[in-house]
């Protein structure tokens, strides 16, 4: 676009002229310097159009004009004076006066005004955005001599009507054209702004990864350069004067690649437009979906697949990794919290990685676990898992977290921290401790109680209980065992009894010795087993499914076959140093122990104790009350455990 400022201007001047101090200054400071000049005289009406040059380093406090004429004038700039027609020509003496703070000045020319000077003047025509055609429209009486600047610091003395001037420049210029005849000289000026228009041209070029190379040094009239490329992404941020660019897209897909160029003054600009396909971007779209399943140590990956990339990397926290996109499985060798990092990468070596942090084994507190710490949990099902309150009430839930209301336990009983839930042969909910043995009725959500029928005292604490093959209970109360009320005589206080189907033995475990009981359970005679590896008494006695027996001592674990001989025994220099005392409670799976020794969690292969795990490996896992495995229809298990505090109920996967 192109915008023009037309100034046109006279000036007749014949020089002479001098300047004077009147008065010394007033203090010591600089006078003004002034200065003026004729800018037009109109030839027909001897109207005169003067500009002042005033330069001053203090305050101006007047300005005086005096035209020769007997008129004057106030201020730095007056309108054009009319001076009185005149036959022949005249002379005036024109006088600029300043004053300023410091003193005064003034500056005097004289001007000859003649009707015959010549009446310059000129128009022009933009033939194009840099070339002007200048129309020379002097009329004079006399002949005249011309003298054009085009304000380029070029001149021509062309007398054609017409001339044609081209300019290499993006700018504003002062033109002016002097004509000189037989009566003197005058003065035309006039204002061009020349803006040429840029032409934009570039070629682009597209090579592998979303990279694209273009040129547009073959624009014409271009000064700066900025481009568009269509993604949102405008480079350089402010135009630059370089007319080569590189830039890679991030993502592949069409585009518009769109040049603006600028000239040299700014004065205008185009844009030209350039089509591109990507078919491959250096950037990988970022995907952070992944998920795992898992049993125990051993554990499923698999992420979501990333468009563009082509290789795939696991870091499992462990030092060891994986190239797959889904890893085939992966156990890890002990229990504990592992930053699993996932890194993509594509064929431009762009990449991708972010991390997350898991536990192994995976495992989380029950949802909507009740404000109650519990000291005892009894895995049924996924469906029936029992929670004893330490606030002395019974809770069920599933493994999903939908939790029963509490449930009161028996009036009679005597609530401590020894008070145990029990699980019979026929699956029915026993409950025993201080005064009471009584049995769980799950549809009337009410307790039946057996105390009576063990003939025990009213003070006496149920330590142990089983229920045999004829449904006959069995009972240890304060260290005495009975069947039904009938007591079975000994001089051993037993701690502990567990009933073994396979032989239709009740078999006792004591703290007095290092020895083994049974009962046959259809006499009343008490049978010795003396059994190797027990280390201060035994206690804690259950039946493997295969009939063989484990039971607890001062240091460790023992299991002996159905006949009490011994097999193993898993203490502290079997295990790695880990179970070096007696245990607090155990369960099993079909291959393992499962152990909490100490308020902490092992896991103990039943044929090989020398690979013994530690699960405790945070706060949650530790300061543990009670373990239950859960076994599940996949041949996996749930490991359930209950804390008397913090999250108090927990499920290892």
């Amino acid at each position: 676009m192109r915008k023009t400022l037309l100034i046109f201007s006279f000036s007749a001047i014949f020089f002479c002229g001098c300047k004077k101090l009147i008065e010394e200054p007033k203090k010591k400071c600089f006078i003004p310097y002034i200065d003026f000049v004729v800018q037009h005289v109109d030839v027909s009406t001897l109207e005169v159009s003067f500009t002042a040059v005033t330069s001053s380093n203090a305050t101006i406090t007047s300005y005086k004009w005096d035209f020769g004429d007997g008129t004057t004038f106030d201020g730095p700039n007056p309108p054009p004076h009319k001076y009185p027609p005149a036959s022949a020509s005249k002379t005036y003496t024109v006088k600029y006066t300043v004053s300023n703070e410091c003193g005064q000045a003034f500056w005097t020319k004289e001007i000859s005004l003649s009707s015959c000077l010549p009446d310059t003047k000129f128009s022009f025509t933009y033939l194009n955005d840099s070339t002007v055609q200048f129309a020379n429209q002097t009329k004079s009486n006399s002949t005249v001599n011309y003298v054009w600047s085009f304000g380029d610091g070029t001149t021509s003395s062309s007398s054609e009507n017409t001339i044609t001037h081209i300019y290499n420049t993006d700018k504003a210029y002062t033109v002016s054209l002097k004509a000189t005849n037989s009566c003197g000289e005058n003065n035309y000026t006039g204002n061009i702004s020349v803006c040429r228009k840029p032409v934009p041209a570039q070629t682009v070029k597209t090579s592998s990864c979303g990279k694209v190379t273009i040129d547009a040094s073959a624009t014409k009239n271009g000064a700066k350069y900025q481009w568009n490329f269509g993604n949102g992404i405008v480079l350089p941020t402010t135009a630059s004067s370089t007319p080569t660019i590189e830039y890679t897209y991030p993502n592949a897909g069409n585009y518009t690649i769109k040049l603006v160029v600028y000239n040299a003054s700014g004065c205008d600009s185009a844009t030209v437009s350039s089509s591109v396909n990507i078919s491959a971007g250096s950037a990988l779209v970022t995907n952070s979906n992944w998920s795992y399943t898992s049993t125990d140590l051993t554990f499923n990956f698999s992420r979501e697949a990333i468009a563009g990339a082509s290789t795939y990397s696991w870091n499992f926290g462990d030092g060891t990794s994986s190239a797959l996109q889904n890893p085939e499985t992966k156990t890890y060798n002990n229990p504990g919290t592992y930053t699993i990092t996932l890194s993509a990468a594509n064929s431009c070596g762009v990449s991708y990685q972010f991390s997350s942090v898991i536990n192994v084994p995976y495992y989380k507190p029950l949802n909507n676990t009740p404000s109650t710490g519990f000291q005892q949990v009894l895995a049924v099902s996924p469906s029936l898992i029992y929670f004893l309150g330490t606030n002395g009430k019974l809770y069920t839930t599933d493994t999903a977290g939908h939790w029963s209301q509490a449930i009161n336990l028996p009036t009679r009983l005597a609530f401590n921290n020894e008070t145990r839930l029990f699980r019979d042969r026929n699956g029915e909910l026993w409950i025993y401790g201080k005064k009471e043995v009584a049995k769980f009725n799950e549809s009337t959500s009410q307790w039946k109680s057996y105390f009576g029928s063990t003939g025990f005292s009213n003070s006496v604490t149920i330590n142990s209980m089983a229920i045999d093959n004829n449904n006959e209970l069995w009972t240890i109360g304060d260290g005495k065992l009975r069947r039904g009320n009938t007591s079975i005589n000994s001089q051993v206080a037993f701690s502990s009894l567990a009933f073994a189907s396979s032989s239709n033995r009740i078999w006792l475990s004591t703290l007095s010795n290092n020895n083994l009981y049974f009962v046959n359970a259809n006499d009343k005679n008490l049978i010795t087993v003396f059994v190797n590896g027990i280390v201060n008494g035994s206690d804690d006695i259950k039946v493997y499914p295969n009939g063989d027996l484990f039971f607890t001592t001062g240091n460790g674990i023992v299991r002996t076959n159905s006949s009490g001989a011994f097999l193993a025994n898993y203490s502290g220099n079997t295990t790695n140093g880990f179970i070096a005392g007696r245990p607090t409670v155990f369960d099993f799976d079909k291959d393992n122990l499962w152990v909490i020794f100490s308020g902490r969690l092992f896991k103990l292969p039943i044929d090989n104790s020398g690979n013994t795990k530690k699960y405790s490996f945070n706060t949650d896992l530790d300061n543990l009350a009670w373990v239950s495995v859960l076994p599940l229809s996949n041949g996996t298990n749930n490991i359930l455990l209950a804390k008397t505090s913090g999250n108090a109920a927990i499920k290892i996967r």
